[in-house]
């Protein structure tokens, strides 16, 4: 069956209380409409148009930058049957059946969606997907008929609609193309706030002799984010679901709840993950590696046998090898460590390539920005850097060298060589003594 799909996110989103678009607030580091987008792609969507509103049209362009994707402007917003009625207007669908999702519904899954299919590949015109809800909530409710057809869809502040007790209208709908183009013109809007409800089709199809059916599915599946507290409840929600599977692949997560992934973080089993941990979009991270307390990773990949942290900041473009440690208040960005290189302590790395078996001492700078431009440093194999040195880039320090602790390194250091760059220091005989009676002179006026 070919399917195309419709995604409606041209809402204002008011009760985000946000300078940003709703659709684009993201969950686990994605946008809630990329959400639909990847599922639209998860189903071989034939094609896809995205409808949106006027003031967010090129900002959400912008984040949706993929060629395939169509967008259609609601320039009035007059509700879902307008929005779609819109989309068809614009664009020929091509497909048998059109599928219509919403921008800010992010967890319908795949297989409910091939569900759908299924009623309508049994012969039924329109299905719609609902929920069975535990609480009061203001979505339409589906009014059934004989085996399982849906013959209307209750809207609030309709009549029957406080004695209706069938299951919720998540708004979800697949229909025939060419039934639904033709239905979509006919929608009025004789209803309490003037606008076209996509919802009228169920009964309109009744009338012109078209059936309609539902699938149900779990009510968190149709969870809707329209405010910053559910947006946070849709968080918790992934978050939890994505832990789970990190823990049942063979992942250690001491203390789940303290630790955040994104949507495409990657785990391999046999790693260690310590409590109060951050990972960013594009991590990956290979097996029997341990990421210690309070670290902040993104855009990085580190190997097998590594060993992160504590309050280690991993920045993109970062790639660590098999066995490299990286230790407490260490920040590395664009660059890469070999195999078995470690930086232990108070470090920061950035736009650099480490050999193997290099040792970087505590306190070492890699001093890659002149103030215009940003610099690459290349530190060879089985070098050892001393504490408190800075790197000035662009720098190359060859195999086998020593760079002594203090130094200040702006040329290249040959292989095999000991570098020092610092102050030849002297010791003035008894001007320590002088200096600390003349402070505690000084102190004793203050103090009277």
């Amino acid at each position: 069956m070919t399917v195309s799909t419709i995604i409606l996110a041209a809402g204002k989103g008011t009760r985000m209380k946000s300078p940003s678009p709703k659709i684009l607030h993201k969950i686990a580091g994605k946008h809630l409409i990329a959400f639909g987008v990847d599922l639209a792609k998860a189903i071989k969507s034939k094609e896809l148009i995205v409808v949106v509103g006027v003031e967010h049209e090129q900002v959400t362009k912008k984040a949706l930058s993929d060629n395939e994707i169509k967008f259609c402007l609601q320039k009035n917003r007059l509700g879902t049957g307008d929005a779609v009625k819109v989309a068809l207007e614009k664009f020929k669908i091509k497909s048998k059946h059109t599928l219509v999702l919403y921008g800010d519904t992010p967890f319908v899954t795949k297989g409910t969606i091939k569900r759908m299919v299924a009623k309508a590949e049994k012969g039924f015109q329109l299905v719609f997907l609902g929920f069975q809800s535990q609480t009061k909530n203001s979505y339409g409710k589906f009014k059934l008929g004989p085996k399982n057809t849906l013959v209307d869809i209750i809207e609030k502040n309709e009549p029957g609609y406080s004695s209706a007790k069938g299951l919720s209208n998540s708004g979800i709908l697949l229909a025939q193309s060419n039934i639904v183009t033709d239905l979509i013109q006919k929608i009025k809007n004789d209803n309490s706030k003037k606008e076209y409800y996509l919802t009228d089709l169920v009964k309109m199809a009744t009338e012109y002799g078209y059936s309609s059916t539902f699938v149900e599915c779990k009510e968190d599946e149709c969870m809707g984010v329209n405010s910053q507290l559910e947006l946070s409840v849709a968080e918790r929600k992934f978050q939890d679901e994505f832990r789970k599977k990190l823990l049942a692949y063979g992942v250690s997560i001491p203390s789940p709840e303290t630790c955040f992934f994104s949507y495409d973080t990657i785990i391999k089993s046999g790693c260690v993950i310590e409590p109060n941990v951050f990972f960013g979009k594009g991590v990956k991270i290979q097996s029997s590696t341990i990421i210690r307390s309070y670290s902040y990773i993104e855009g990085t990949h580190i190997g097998r046998n590594c060993q992160i942290g504590p309050f280690a900041r991993l920045r993109p473009g970062t790639n660590l090898s098999d066995q490299v440690k990286v230790g407490n208040f260490v920040e590395v960005k664009n660059a890469s460590l070999a195999t078995e290189t470690k930086a232990n302590h108070l470090s920061y790395i950035g736009d650099a390539k480490i050999g193997t078996s290099t040792n970087i001492g505590a306190g070492t700078i890699f001093c890659n920005y002149d103030g215009k431009n940003k610099n690459r440093t290349v530190v060879g194999d089985n070098v050892f850097v001393g504490s408190n040195t800075s790197l000035i880039a662009p720098l190359k320090i060859s195999d086998g060298s020593i760079v002594a602790a203090g130094s200040a390194i702006n040329k290249d250091v040959p292989l095999e060589s000991l570098a020092i760059a610092r102050a030849v220091q002297e010791n003035k005989i008894g001007l320590g003594k002088k200096i600390m009676a003349e402070i505690r002179k000084v102190a004793g006026k203050i103090k009277k």
